[in-house]
């Protein structure tokens, strides 16, 4: 094992315990096993590298069960509160109210339900201006608390009255300082927000007031580790405080200060988790120097990524606590070994992008090719906005916020150059990225010099080269095909057949469709439909539009009004895509598939915007499929009349929602498969029990997204195949 990372092999076991532990069916035996076989090998043989690793792994088993057995406990304690009454929250105010189209939100890491500490975020959401902050320290509300559909904690609070602020932050208080310096700027935001709002969060950590505007200029180019305060600060800092004490040639003060800054960073900035990760780091280097046992840079990595997970082990899975290790360490372990003289940040930026990129595609289905590069370049820019930043809050001016101005300027003109080489991609399968990661840290405790270098940098293009892999092979389908998408409460519907794809609406979600489509090899859509434009099936296509490559857009004129139909004219209008309305029944043809659109022949009174979405009918050799939007009783009954509206696959309208699904239309289409576009815990309670068991008196094979994840419906020549998928995070 290389001198450098002597603490490699037990992360290794102990991050192998923590993934393994849910995959277990007896967690508690199979790490007792391992703790045992560890203790009876070190007893005989006494060889270090696999006894550390399993008495780590059964140290990470035991510890990621007592984290699950304490969710469930939580969770268990939630759901055990009464649905029908409102209950009593409590949470830290450590972060302000932000805008949220017509609604604000305030996000806590922690709360407590009817007294009961739970120990996990929540997000509260109000419809009415929350009064100012100020110096309060703890948020009160009476509400329901209910689950999202990605398992996280939401607060609806309906009224002024039902809100309250308490207790006082101290003098003394880190959080107080920060919340002063807050309020000591917030009057130059009246003409100049996006200055100030840039001072909060680099300065002081709050990134609430932020547009998403600036937010996707940095994200598109790899850079929004740089807007938001993080550990780029935090070491930035740091390294002042050092240099300077240094300089004064007081290095035991700058070990104190160092260790005093790890402790009172997150104090003032908030218990976030890349300022913890961040200062913890800084202090193991600080008390590691105090203790006069100083270590290396590569095995201070090695300690901290334990440490942290030790303390939080369910970060294992959270893609800043991957990106932030995977980044530092492809710096240390491999790019630090491969850079020569001039030639050294060449080596940093191909292993950095390495390490990176994998996970971006994994997790949010991304690349940005040269963030590395426009990281080193905006680094100085972010700093000297820093620098001016802190001198602002101290002296509140408005002609120093022309600094700030130049200066995001400069930022964002190169983001915009290096967003031409960013994208959206699809996923590496987890198996290749298991694989690649696991083998880039046992290279890291095995190996030294160039040949760990080279190990790790083939290791991880493991990933990378699986993605390529799977994109080539989805780019064509070899049979015929309608995917629903999984995008919670909403719809989204793509249409295959060899290389001609059609998406029918975009569900709620920008980024949730996009993704989804290009994880399925999707760059070009010859069609997009809108059924009609509420947000639920709308709000997704405007970033279809503008991220890729659409043929034409497919709506209807009628009841096409609202915020969402404008955001969609105004993406087709800036990528210059040609716009169809659909005024008669007249087929046309992707591929082999022949597509009618049913339009109604009147605007029905009740519902007049449900009632008037575009059905589409699909023809697949013998097999047909009829697409319903949210259509509702009145356009049911007309669409019934229809002698051709027999289908094998029915859409089932409205997420089955009671108010469609008649007698009348299921008779008349007499489907064999029912899909049912739906959200996971939504709070309309679709699909109703009628509807359901209305399909199944007609034994109607019944397929949801909630229940189901993504669907996909395969045409072959003599079967129909149902498969269901649940998608890549």
């Amino acid at each position: 094992m290389p001198d450098d990372s002597p603490a490699a092999l037990p992360l290794i076991g102990f991050v192998a315990g923590l993934a393994l532990a849910p995959l277990l069916v007896n967690g508690v035996a199979f790490a007792c096993g391992l703790l045992l076989i560890g203790l009876l090998w070190r007893r005989a043989l006494r060889p270090p590298g696999p006894t550390l690793i399993l008495l780590f792994a059964a140290l990470g088993i035991f510890i990621a069960r007592r984290d699950a057995n304490h969710r469930a406990m939580e969770m268990r304690t939630i759901a055990a509160l009464d649905p029908d009454r409102f209950v009593i929250i409590e949470a830290p105010l450590d972060r302000d109210w932000s805008p949220r189209g017509d609604s604000f939100l305030l996000r806590a890491n922690r709360f407590t339900a009817n007294g009961v500490d739970v120990e996990q975020p929540v997000a509260l959401y109000v419809r009415f201006p929350p009064p100012p902050t100020a110096m309060f320290a703890t948020v009160r509300a009476e509400a329901f608390v209910k689950r999202s559909e990605r398992g996280q904690y939401v607060v609806s609070i309906k009224a002024p009255l039902l809100l309250e602020y308490r207790g006082a932050l101290r003098r003394w208080q880190p959080a107080a300082w920060n919340r002063a310096l807050a309020n000591r700027i917030r009057p130059l935001a009246r003409e100049h927000p996006d200055e100030v709002a840039l001072i909060e969060a680099l300065v002081l950590g709050r990134g609430e007031r932020l547009g998403d505007d600036a937010r996707d200029e940095f994200k598109r180019a790899g850079t929004y580790h740089l807007l938001v305060f993080s550990g780029l600060q935090i070491a930035l800092a740091a390294g002042l405080i050092a240099l300077l004490l240094r300089w004064l040639h007081a290095p035991r003060v700058a070990d104190w200060s160092l260790l005093a800054f790890a402790i009172l960073a997150p104090l003032f900035i908030g218990p976030t988790a890349s300022v913890a990760r961040a200062s913890g780091g800084i202090a193991l280097f600080a008390i590691s120097r105090i203790l006069k046992r100083p270590t290396t840079l590569e095995n201070l990595w090695c300690v901290s990524a334990l440490v942290r997970l030790l303390i939080a082990p369910t970060e294992l899975t959270d893609a800043a606590f991957q990106l932030t290790y995977a980044g530092a360490g492809a710096l240390l372990f491999a790019g630090k070994t491969l850079g020569k003289r001039k030639w050294r940040w060449a080596g940093y930026a191909v292993a950095a992008e390495l390490a990176v990129t994998p996970l971006t595609l994994f997790h949010f289905h991304q690349f940005a090719l040269g963030g590395s590069l426009t990281t080193i370049v905006l680094t100085p820019l972010v700093f000297a906005m820093l620098i001016a930043g802190a001198i602002i809050c101290i002296i509140p001016s408005a002609k120093l916020l022309v600094l700030i101005t130049i200066l995001n300027a400069l930022c964002g003109a190169a983001n915009r150059i290096a967003a031409h080489g960013s994208g959206f991609y699809a996923a590496p399968p987890m198996i290749a990225m298991v694989v690649g990661f696991a083998c880039a840290l046992f290279a890291i405790a095995l190996f030294s010099g160039p040949r760990r270098a080279i190990a790790i940098l083939l290791a991880l293009s493991i990933p990378s080269i699986a993605a390529v892999a799977r994109d080539r092979d989805r780019r064509r389908v070899d049979a015929p095909r309608v995917i629903m998408l999984d995008v919670g409460q909403g719809d989204s519907i793509l249409v295959r057949d060899g290389e001609r794809t059609m998406l029918v609406d975009g569900g709620i979600s920008e980024a949730n469709v996009v993704t989804q489509l290009v994880d399925r090899g999707v760059r070009h859509l010859d069609v997009v439909v809108l059924t009609h434009a509420h947000p639920d099936h709308c709000g997704g296509l405007p970033a279809v539009i503008t991220r890729l490559e659409v043929g034409e857009v497919w709506i209807s004129p009628r009841r096409f009004r609202g915020d969402c139909a404008a955001r969609l004219l105004e993406a087709c209008a800036a990528r210059e895509t040609p716009i169809r309305l659909l005024r008669e029944r007249r087929a046309h043809t992707l591929g082999n598939i022949i597509i009618t659109p049913l339009l109604p022949r009147y605007t029905f009174k009740r519902a007049p915007e449900n009632n008037s979405s575009v059905v589409l009918r699909l023809r697949i050799g013998n097999r047909r499929v009829l697409l319903t939007g949210d259509i509702e009783r009145d356009a049911e009954r007309e669409l019934a009349e229809d002698e051709e509206i027999r289908a094998d696959v029915l859409k089932v309208a409205h997420h089955g929602s009671r108010t469609s699904s008649t007698p009348a239309l299921l008779d008349a289409v007499r489907p064999r498969i029912a899909l049912i576009s739906c959200g996971r815990r939504n709070l309309f309670g679709h699909p109703h029990e009628s509807v359901v068991e209305a399909l199944r008196e007609r034994r109607v094979r019944i397929v949801e997204t909630d229940r189901n994840g993504a669907v996909e419906v395969i045409f072959e020549r003599q079967r129909i195949d149902v498969r269901s998928e649940i998608d890549t995070p």
